[in-house]
Order: structure tokens, then C-alpha cells, then sequence
């Protein structure tokens, strides 16, 4: 899946400050363990979750096993929207397969409202697409341009 390198969420100024007991870790490592304990704050978790990051590539590897697709179309989605990572190779698997969503690239000046009607014909569906992109966008109507969110058919 590919992501807008350049937008999404600054984890690493929001986790600058490892933990208590916690070493000074790698630019990877400390990329990977701020998206680890952001998901884990966000309340998105998968058994056996491991994330690995390929700096020179901005590759970010996502492997475990979530309870359903839409788990792991939010852990997938949190992992990605982070500044830095360029795309997410997917390795994950699902206890509980189902329909996978599509996905669209927020462009400047776009809303839940305009992107519900221009999808679907009906802006009152941005319901539809702000439940479906939690708990990225929370209770915000500021999208950021480059956000990768997911459409629920």
C-alpha cells in the first residue's frame, strides 16, 4: 500500500521521549516503537503485531493477526498515515476474513462530505466514511492532504 511520505502524523515528535527504562534507540527502531505505542494509545491491537521499517526504502512492514479486516484495515491505515513511511508491505493475516476496502488519496480543499458524494453519489454517507477511518480522523473535519482513507463499499 502506497502513503504520502510527507503527510500523516509526526509520530516521532509526539513519542520523542522514550519510556521510562528505555534506551536511546535507532532512527528505525524509534520510528517503529512510536507507531507500536500509537497503536497501542489508539487501542488497535493484533496478536504477534510487529512492525519493521526500511529507512532507505521508507518501507514500513506490518505482520501479526488481527480479529477482522477492518482491524487490520485500521492498524494498516494508522501505520501508514505516519510521516516518514512511503508505503506498508502488509503481512498480515486476518481471523476473520471479509470484503477489503478501497481506498482514496484526500486532495487539498477535500472534505468527508465531498469525497461521500463524489464515491457515492450522497454527501449525508460521510458518517459512512468518518466511522470507517477511525480512529485516524477523529472528531475533526480537518482531512490532511496526502491522508490514504478507506471507502467502505
Amino acid at each position: 500500500m502506497s502513503f504520502d511520505r510527507e503527510a500523516g502524523a509526526d509520530l516521532l515528535a509526539t513519542y520523542a521521549v522514550p519510556p521510562d527504562g528505555e534506551a536511546a534507540l535507532s532512527a528505525p527502531s524509534t520510528l517503529c516503537r512510536a507507531i507500536e505505542l500509537h497503536l497501542d494509545r489508539l487501542g488497535l491491537r493484533a496478536d504477534g503485531l510487529e512492525v519493521t521499517y526500511d529507512r532507505g526504502r521508507s518501507v514500513l512492514r506490518v505482520s501479526g493477526c488481527a480479529a477482522s479486516q477492518d482491524l487490520r484495515e485500521r492498524i494498516l491505515l494508522c501505520c501508514g498515515n505516519v510521516r516518514g513511511v512511503a508505503a506498508v508491505d502488509d503481512r498480515m493475516t486476518v481471523v476473520m476474513p471479509s470484503e477489503v476496502s478501497r481506498w482514496r488519496f484526500v486532495q487539498p480543499g477535500d472534505t468527508l462530505a465531498r469525497i461521500a458524494n463524489d464515491l457515492y453519489r450522497d454527501a449525508r454517507r460521510e458518517q459512512q466514511l468518518r466511522a470507517a477511518n477511525q480512529p485516524l480522523i477523529g472528531d475533526t473535519d480537518e482531512l490532511q492532504p496526502g491522508w490514504l482513507l478507506r471507502v467502505p463499499a
